[in-house]
C-alpha cells in the first residue's frame, strides 16, 4: 500500500503541500517569472481550484482575489489597480486575463507598497473568499510557526509564558524549565510593569510587544502575586511547552492533558516521542493506582488526524471508525481507530471548550459514539475539515480545506455546528484559582467520572511480530538522515519521521483511510500482514518535498504478492508507468485527491513489500529523483535477511 502525507485537522494551519503548476502552458506562466509575486498568485489560484473540496468558479476566485488587491491597497494609502478586467468562466482564460492586468499594475507601484504584499492581498482574497474555517492564506513567519507547532509542540525564543486577559497581564501556564520558570515566576503572577513601563491596563498586543525582545536580552519585570508589585529580571531565551501533561489527582483520578496532535513519530525539542511518551504516561497512572481518567482537550487546537486515529486506538476496538472525510467530487473515506487498545480500561471523562477543535473534536466525538467517555465542558468550536497546507513561491503558504470530516459512527456533523457536553459548565478560572491551582470545571470532570460508561471488556487481537523483532528484520532497509539522493527542490534529507505500524489499522489510516476500512483490515489480515517500519525525510515535519519510505511484512510470498499487486485504494492511487524496476515485482501509482502530488513505487523481495513515496506539489514530481531513490533503498533491502 501506499503511504501518504501527514495529514492534520486543525482550522488555519494544516499539513499538507501541493504547489499546483498551470494546468497547461500558458502565455502568463512566462511572465510570471518576470512579474514579481504573479508565480504565487498561480499557485494559489489553481491549488484552491483543483483541492478546495467544493468546486469553485475561477472567475469568482479572480474577482475576490483583485476586490482584496483594490481594498489593501487603499488601507497603504496607494492608488489601487481600477476595475477588474472582463474574466471568462474557464480557468485557463481567466487566468490570462488577470495575469496581464495585475503585471500591468504592479509595475506602478510605489517602493512603499511592494509586490510580495499585493501577491499577498490577492491570495488571502481568495482563499477568505470561500469562508470556510480551514481556508487561508498564511504569512511566511505564521507558516513557520504552524509548521513548528504541529511538529513538536509550542517552542520558541522569549518568555516562555502563556498570557491571559482576565486580569491583563495575568500568567496562566509557564513552560517548564523555560526563562520564565528559572526566575521564579509562576501561574497566578499578573505581569503590571516592564523595564519601568506601566502595563497594568496594556492590551495583548501593547504586552506583547513591550515582552518581545532578542534571544538572551534581559528584561525587568513588575509583577504582583497579591501582596503588591515585586521586581523579576529575565533572560530571554528558549522554551518549550509539552504536547502532554500528567498527574494523578484525589480519589484515583489519573489527569492526562493534551495540548496539540502533533506529528507521531518524530523527536520532539525535549527528545521524546508523542505516543511513546503517551503509553508512559497512561502506564505511570496505571501503576500509580488510577481508577478513572480524565483526558483534557480544552484550548487543543488539533493537528495530525493520525495522531488522533491513535490516540482513539488506545481506548476504542479495532473496528471503530474514527472520521469520515468526503467532498462534493464524489470522494468518501473513513478512517479507524489504532487498534492498539490497552490492556486495562479505565472510566473517562473528556474535557472540552471554544478551543477545541478539528482533531479534538473528532476525538471527543468518537469516544462519546464509542460509549467510551463522559464529556464536559462547553460546547466545541464546529471547526472541522481535512486540510492541506501548501508553500507558495515566497515563503507563505495556503491551508485548503480539502475535505469535510464528521462523526463516522454518529454522522453528525461538526463544522459550524461543534460537540455539545453531556455535562456543561462554564465556571470560570479565577486569579485566585491560577494562584491556588484550583480548576473548577476539572472538578466538574471528575464528578462526572460517576456516570461515565463502563469500560467495555478488552478483546484486543494479538500482534503477529513485537516491534523489536520487526525492527531487527526490517529496520536496515531505511536509509539514515543524510542517505538519499536529493535535488533542486529536496535540498535536505532529514530522518524527521520513524513509527512501526504493528495493525493493519495504522497502515489504513497512514495511507488516508477506506470507503469500507473494517473490509481492508479484513483484507490486510487475510493476506497475513504482520507489520512496517516506516520513516519520512526532508526538511523539517510538515514541509514540503518529503520522501517516505515503507516496509510491509507479510507472513507469506503470496500474501506479499497479493499486496503488491492488488490497488486497494483506487481512489488515492492511479496507475502509471515505473520509472525503474525493482525487486521481483514492481508497480507505480500517482496521488489523487488526498494524496495529490504523491509519486510512489512499490516492489517486492520475498515476502516484504517496499514503497518509496515521494510527494510535492502536483506537477513537481521528480521521476528521476524517486528512481535514485528506490535504488538507494533496494541495495539495502537486498542485503535483508528475511527467513
Amino acid at each position: 500500500m501506499a503511504i501518504l502525507r501527514t495529514k492534520l485537522l486543525r482550522p488555519f494551519s494544516a499539513v499538507f503541500f501541493s504547489l499546483a503548476l498551470l494546468a497547461s502552458a500558458l502565455a502568463p506562466a512566462a511572465r510570471a517569472q518576470d512579474t514579481p509575486g504573479l508565480d504565487s498568485v498561480q499557485a494559489a489560484y489553481h491549488d484552491l481550484l483543483d483541492l478546495f473540496y467544493r468546486p469553485l468558479q475561477p472567475s469568482d476566485l479572480l474577482q475576490a482575489g483583485w476586490t482584496a488587491l483594490s481594498s489593501d491597497a487603499a488601507r497603504h494609502g496607494i492608488p489601487g489597480p481600477g476595475p477588474a478586467p472582463e474574466l471568462p468562466n474557464t480557468a485557463d482564460a481567466a487566468l490570462q486575463a488577470f495575469a496581464a492586468a495585475y503585471t500591468t499594475y504592479v509595475a506602478s507601484l510605489p517602493a512603499t507598497y511592494t509586490p510580495a504584499m499585493a501577491a499577498a492581498a490577492v491570495e488571502g482574497g481568495m482563499a477568505d473568499s470561500l469562508h470556510e474555517q480551514h481556508t487561508h492564506f498564511l504569512s511566511p513567519a505564521i507558516m513557520q510557526r504552524f509548521l513548528s507547532t504541529v511538529g513538536g509542540g509550542q517552542a520558541g525564543n522569549g518568555l516562555g509564558v502563556l498570557i491571559g486577559r482576565d486580569p491583563p497581564g495575568l500568567i496562566t501556564a509557564v513552560a517548564p524549565d523555560g526563562p520564565a520558570a528559572a526566575a521564579g515566576l509562576q501561574a497566578g503572577d499578573v505581569i503590571v510593569g516592564a523595564d519601568g513601563t506601566d502595563l497594568s491596563t496594556a492590551d495583548g498586543p501593547t504586552l506583547g510587544a513591550a515582552l518581545a525582545g532578542p534571544d538572551g536580552s534581559p528584561i525587568s519585570l513588575s509583577i504582583d502575586r497579591g501582596n503588591g508589585p515585586q521586581a523579576v529580571d529575565v533572560t530571554r531565551g528558549a522554551y518549550y511547552f509539552p504536547p502532554l501533561e500528567s498527574r494523578m489527582l484525589a480519589d484515583g483520578v489519573g489527569y492526562l492533558r493534551l495540548a496539540d496532535f502533533v506529528i507521531a513519530g518524530t523527536l520532539l525539542p525535549d527528545g521524546t516521542e508523542l505516543l511513546s511518551d503517551l503509553d508512559r504516561r497512561l502506564d505511570d497512572l496505571d501503576a500509580q493506582g488510577a481508577q478513572s481518567l480524565v483526558l483534557d482537550l480544552r484550548n487543543n487546537g488539533g493537528g495530525s488526524v493520525e495522531t488522533a486515529d491513535e490516540l482513539l486506538g488506545r481506548f476504542l476496538s479495532d473496528t471503530t471508525r474514527s472520521v469520515h472525510e468526503s467532498d462534493r467530487r464524489g470522494h468518501d473515506t473513513y478512517e479507524l481507530a489504532s487498534g492498539r487498545l490497552r490492556a486495562r480500561q479505565l472510566p473517562m471523562a473528556v474535557l472540552i471548550n471554544g478551543g477545541s477543535a478539528s482533531a479534538s473534536e473528532i476525538t471527543a466525538a468518537a469516544l462519546r459514539d464509542g460509549h467510551r467517555a463522559v464529556l464536559v465542558g462547553q460546547r466545541t468550536a464546529g471547526a472541522v475539515a481535512s486540510s492541506e497546507l501548501l508553500p507558495l513561491p515566497g515563503g507563505g503558504g495556503l491551508q485548503i480545506a480539502i475535505a469535510a470530516a464528521d462523526a463516522a459512527e454518529s454522522a453528525a456533523q461538526l463544522d459550524g455546528v461543534g460537540i455539545m457536553p453531556d455535562v456543561a459548565t462554564s465556571l470560570p478560572r479565577t486569579l485566585a484559582d491560577y494562584r491556588s491551582g484550583h480548576d473548577p470545571q476539572l472538578d466538574v470532570a471528575v464528578a462526572a467520572l460517576a456516570g461515565a460508561p463502563t469500560p467495555p471488556a478488552v478483546a484486543s487481537v494479538p500482534l503477529t511480530i513485537s516491534s523489536a523483532d520487526l525492527d531487527h528484520l526490517l529496520e536496515a532497509a531505511l536509509p539514515g538522515s543524510g542517505e538519499l539522493p536529493i535535488n533542486d527542490r529536496l535540498s535536505a534529507a532529514n530522518r524527521w519521521q520513524r513509527m512501526d505500524f504493528l495493525h493493519p489499522n495504522e497502515l489504513i489510516d497512514q495511507n488516508g483511510g477506506a470507503p469500507d476500512p473494517v473490509a481492508l483490515q479484513h483484507t490486510l489480515r487475510a493476506r497475513g500482514y504482520q507489520g512496517s517500519v516506516f520513516a519520512t525525510y526532508g526538511g523539517k515535519p510538515g514541509d514540503l518535498p518529503a520522501v517516505s519510505v515503507d516496509v510491509d511484512l507479510y507472513a507469506t510470498v503470496d500474501g506479499a504478492h497479493a499486496a503488491l499487486s492488488t490497488n486497494d485504494l483506487p481512489a488515492l492511487q492511479l496507475s502509471i508507468d515505473a520509472p525503474v524496476r525493482a525487486g521481483e515485482e514492481t508497480v507505480a501509482y500517482r496521488g489523487a485527491w488526498l494524496a495529490a502530488g504523491s509519486t510512489l513505487l512499490s516492489w517486492r523481495r520475498g515476502r516484504a513489500v517496499l514503497t518509496v513515496t515521494y510527494s510535492d506539489a502536483p506537477g513537481l514530481d521528480r521521476p528521476d529523483t524517486l528512481a535514485a531513490i528506490v535504488r538507494t533503498v533496494d541495495a539495502r533491502a537486498q542485503a535483508l535477511a528475511i527467513p
